[in-house]
């Protein structure tokens, strides 16, 4: 879908490359702010207190809306999910922790490792590249947020650390140089050659469905009705 041409920030930002049509704009800004100055000057009496009032109502109403902002951005709410391994249990919530959740959801659920890998089929090792392309990525975002700032309660954070140290790193731990070390040994075989090979498969497997439930319970922390509907193939309209 092509966008709106006319609607092209770039012709704006050609516009400001004029010198003298920016200096024109320049003096017709100052000269209408100019001439209101004047007027307000030249108030007196009642409209005069009605002006100051109209600005200080202008003003308080601003004020009201950055806090409003802020406050929505960092108010807790909490948010009753079923968890793999926890049961029912109550997260405290955020609007910036929505905009965390979402990351996480968007990471999780694009990567090789959350997608299923046939007997036979695809590669061991791009699946363990993903899994530690999420391990990464997940603990760089982290770093970039604060803590929540809750008393109790469970946050996205800790999700995020449960599903780093629980699930993937015991995995990565126990598979990686396993599969390295084949690879170094056998420059020429295949990875269906890895004695490890169906074992490794079996666990991987596992993980992902267990990886999954965690990417479900991102998704509904970021606000999405029907998280499951992502990991679902679309259907063709056409037939």
């Amino acid at each position: 879908m092509s966008a709106n041409q006319n609607s092209n920030p770039g012709h704006f930002r050609r516009f400001l490359r004029h010198p003298i049509t920016v200096a024109m704009v320049a003096i017709l800004i100052g000269a209408t702010a100019g001439f209101f100055v004047f007027l307000v000057s030249d108030v007196t009496g009642w409209r005069l207190f009605l002006l100051r009032g109209a600005l200080i109502g202008g003003i308080t109403g601003l004020g009201m809306i950055v806090y409003i902002r802020r406050t929505d951005r960092f108010a807790l709410s909490e948010v009753t999910l079923s968890v793999p391994e926890f049961a029912q249990i109550k997260f405290a919530i955020n609007t910036e922790y929505r905009r965390a959740a979402w990351k996480l959801f968007v990471d999780t659920l694009t990567r090789i490792a959350t997608q299923p890998l046939p007997v036979e089929e695809g590669s061991l090792r791009e699946a363990l590249s993903s899994l530690y392309g999420i391990f990464t990525g997940t603990r760089e975002l982290l770093k970039t947020i604060e803590p929540s700032k809750t008393p109790s309660g469970v946050t996205v954070e800790m999700l995020a650390v449960r599903m780093l140290n629980h699930e993937i790193r015991p995995f990565l731990a126990k598979w990686h140089m396993r599969l390295k070390k084949f690879e170094d040994l056998a420059l020429q075989a295949l990875e269906s050659d890895w004695p490890d090979n169906s074992e490794c498969r079996r666990e991987l497997e596992s993980l992902r469905h267990r990886v999954i439930d965690y990417t479900l319970a991102f998704g509904e922390l970021a606000g999405i009705k029907h998280p499951k509907t992502f990991l679902e193939p679309m259907k063709d309209s056409t037939r």
